[in-house]
């Protein structure tokens, strides 16, 4: 049941607000991923005005039925970069890259896919590792990007070191400059991965000509890190750096994660598992 404040706002909307995140079924974390979308669609039901979306590289499963009996919309959908996926998957002489990361440029396919369904001017796009804690459409529905609006990554005194976790999209502009971008994006991949994919491309692209950013800033409340302490304020929790399927693995197998480990990650950890298991 979506909480009261939830509905009585969303009594005011034309409809739902919508939001999409993306998953691909090849990755190598995909039972873990599809655990953390399921987390992120359930507390977004739960607290939120939000109407979820999924944008799917994939086969049918168990997923996919979990997602279709929450009436979750699945866009099957591939990314028009694959064979540039796949030929820089030939170059690093690494065969199985295009397998694991097909995924990581679909939230580009949402201006074309806009204009295909006739999707709202503007949408929230977020990772799946996320908890809907309070409502976002109240905070959002004022703002008016450009192109999109995006709050800080780690440090929140970095202003231009942003997260495109959580988005603020505005997509007939985003498509107006798609062509341009998809250029940029395939003469820059062979160092992409090493700017985290798509976040790095949009930061990157999205500047004026003297560098200055062509984003909006979100509050950090719309994209509140584990690691920054009490998130009482906080409407969607973002897992940025550790999953909660790695916690117990942190030494052993991801120790450059462990700095992002502090604050209430381990606490949040746990409210996940239990959210998780309501979601079941």
């Amino acid at each position: 049941m979506r909480d009261v404040c939830a509905a009585e706002f969303a009594s005011h909307l034309k409809q739902y607000m919508q939001w999409f995140f993306a998953l691909n079924d090849s990755a190598p974390a995909f039972r873990q991923y599809a655990d953390m979308a399921k987390v992120a669609v359930h507390t977004a039901l739960g607290h939120t005005a939000l109407e979820p979306h999924c944008i799917y590289d994939g086969e049918e499963n168990d997923f996919t039925a979990w997602l279709e009996r929450r009436n979750v919309r699945v866009i099957r959908c591939q990314t028009s970069l694959l064979d540039d996926i796949a030929a820089l998957g030939e170059r690093r002489k690494n065969p199985d890259l295009l397998r694991a990361t097909r995924g990581v440029f679909l939230r580009l396919e949402l201006p074309a896919l806009q204009k295909r369904f006739g999707f709202d001017d503007r949408v929230l796009y977020t990772d799946c590792d996320v908890i809907f804690r309070r409502e976002v459409a109240d905070c959002l529905a004022p703002l008016h990007p450009r192109y999109f609006a995006v709050a800080v990554e780690s440090d929140t005194a970095r202003l231009d070191d942003v997260n495109t976790g959580a988005m603020w999209m505005h997509l007939p502009a985003l498509r107006e400059r798609d062509e341009e971008f998809r250029s940029y994006i395939r003469a820059q991949m062979d160092d992409l991965p090493a700017v985290s994919w798509d976040q790095g491309a949009y930061r990157a692209f999205f500047r004026r000509a003297d560098g200055m950013p062509l984003w909006d800033l979100l509050p950090p409340e719309l994209n509140w890190k584990p690691y920054w302490n009490e998130y009482a304020g906080a409407r969607i929790i973002h897992f940025h750096g550790p999953k909660p399927f790695q916690r117990n693995h942190i030494d052993s197998h991801w120790p450059e994660l462990k700095f992002l480990t502090g604050g209430r990650y381990a606490e949040l950890c746990e409210l996940w598992q239990q959210l998780l298991d309501e979601a079941m």
